[in-house]
């Protein structure tokens, strides 16, 4: 009679072997997974640099001098980082925008206008006058140096002569026209106005001689 061999369960002694080859299997199944992930990082492009920039923090005129809440922070990309951006450190309180800005653009040197004395130094401001010869203010241009003479009425000469009771007196000598400024047509005020550069006591003076309509300039070059 043939016999039969029956397969049973394995023998003892290849238990180990199995179980060797098992892990040597998981192990390489782990080496391919590190060695993928390893490739994908090497292909993988570096985070991009990120700068702190300068923005908007609201919606802003180009009216009103900029204050602390007009500003704020936000990090993005080196590459975005417009030309001429702004520090974060140095945000510049008090100055005035060249023109309107939306909430969250870039501050940059461009948007911050210049003061209309800059370059005739700190002890000057700029000063508004209006006289009342509108041909005289069109022969003028930035630049352009003027004495802003006050036509001063004396009262007590006056009830003398009448010819002798204008007097004249300079409240403002060899000033720079800083700015001559577009007035719509029909705004009823009379002469034209210009904005020189002066000292605040000229200023002031100047102001005073604005409100009585009574200053002329004489230009020097």
């Amino acid at each position: 009679m043939p016999s039969f061999l029956r397969r049973g369960p394995a023998a003892p002694l290849h238990r180990p072997a199995l179980a060797a080859a098992r892990r040597r299997r998981a192990a390489g199944a782990a080496c391919a997974a590190l060695a993928l992930v390893g490739a994908l990082l090497l292909i993988r492009p570096p985070p991009a640099a990120t700068a702190e920039v300068l923005v908007a923090a609201r919606d802003l005129n180009a009216l009103a001098p900029l204050s602390g809440a007009d500003f704020a922070t936000r990090s993005q990309e080196r590459g975005t980082v417009p030309d001429g951006a702004l520090p974060p450190t140095a945000p510049p309180r008090g100055a005035s925008l060249s023109a309107p800005m939306r909430k969250g653009e870039v501050f940059t040197g461009a948007r911050i206008a210049e003061p209309l004395t800059a370059g005739y130094g700190a002890a000057l401001v700029a000063a508004p006058v209006r006289i009342a010869d509108r041909g005289t203010a069109a022969l003028l241009r930035p630049g352009t140096r003027v004495d802003v003479i006050a036509a001063a009425q004396d009262p007590l000469a006056a009830e003398v002569d009448a010819d002798s009771a204008a007097t004249a007196e300079v409240v403002a000598a060899d000033r720079p026209v800083v700015a001559l400024p577009r007035e719509q047509a029909g705004e009823g005020e009379p002469g034209a106005l210009i904005v020189i550069a002066a000292t605040r006591e000229e200023a002031r003076r100047l102001a005073i001689g604005t409100l009585a309509g009574r200053l002329s300039v004489t230009i020097r070059g």
